[in-house]
């Protein structure tokens, strides 16, 4: 099980985030710890912001165009990468992106998230079978 805490996400007291820690391993294989933000509306696998990307020794690999929340379209630059999840070492695309780090949908895939939703609530990510057809 993975659990963290709604917070507020704005210095007037406004707005909340449920954040999770995770651990992602550096370029020598050291697991570093990352606090990151569960977004499902973001389909993707794990952003973190370049000054994270270059300090973690992460290797850009690629670039796509990428399609914002806003309708934004923009060129996302990605790498790979291994994220410590429920105690697995799981091979990640992620995206090099100027926001928070953020958790998407694709590293949810499979688990149940369950969310308190008032700051200092809990969050939740556990095992979960989906139900037989």
């Amino acid at each position: 099980m993975i659990s963290g805490r709604v917070r507020t996400s704005r210095a007037d007291g406004s707005g909340l985030e449920a954040r999770v820690e995770i651990a992602i391993l550096d370029d020598s294989g050291i697991s570093r710890p990352l606090e990151a933000v569960v977004d499902t509306g973001f389909t993707g696998w794990l952003t973190v912001p370049p000054h994270l990307a270059s300090k973690f020794g992460l290797v850009p690999t690629g670039s796509a165009q990428s399609t914002m929340a806003n309708g934004l379209e923009v060129e996302s630059v990605f790498c790979n990468a291994v994220v410590m999840w429920h105690a697995q070492s799981v091979n990640v695309l992620v995206d090099i992106m100027e926001n928070v780090p953020l958790i998407g949908t694709d590293l949810l895939a499979d688990w149940r998230l369950t969310i308190d939703w008032w700051d200092g609530g809990e969050v939740i990510i556990e095992e979960s079978k989906p139900p037989e057809p």
